[in-house]
């Protein structure tokens, strides 16, 4: 009985193993580009009133749209207004990508609320 048992929990834990090996594998061929540590930036939010204040992780290739909605993740008030940003007193193309509005890593960007 006992070497039956033992039987059934080895098939058991090979298939695990298979299905671990399965999900690997599939991980593998959708990572299409991997991210490196010194390709990750911070951008510094701050407004004119100074209730934000914050950094936003992110890559140079994302969209400032993409880093907007991280912003409005940590204040959702802000979220529901026109909000403008600027960035050494150039207004941000919310679709160019960070790269794209020559935001580099540790820039702060100033988040004008209308009134």
């Amino acid at each position: 009985m006992n070497i039956q048992n033992n039987q059934i929990y080895i098939n058991e834990i090979n298939r695990l193993k298979q299905t671990i090996n399965d999900l690997q594998l599939k991980l593998q061929k959708t990572d299409k580009k991997k991210i490196y540590m010194n390709d990750i930036m911070v951008i510094n939010f701050i407004s004119t009133d100074q209730i934000v204040r914050a950094g936003i992780p992110c890559l140079a290739d994302d969209t400032f749209a993409e880093v907007e909605e991280k912003l409005y993740q940590i204040y959702d008030e802000f979220r529901n207004t026109n909000n403008v940003f600027l960035h050494r007193g150039n207004t941000i193309l919310r679709f160019k990508k960070i790269r794209e509005n020559n935001i580099k890593n540790n820039d702060t960007i100033q988040l004008i609320k209308p009134e």
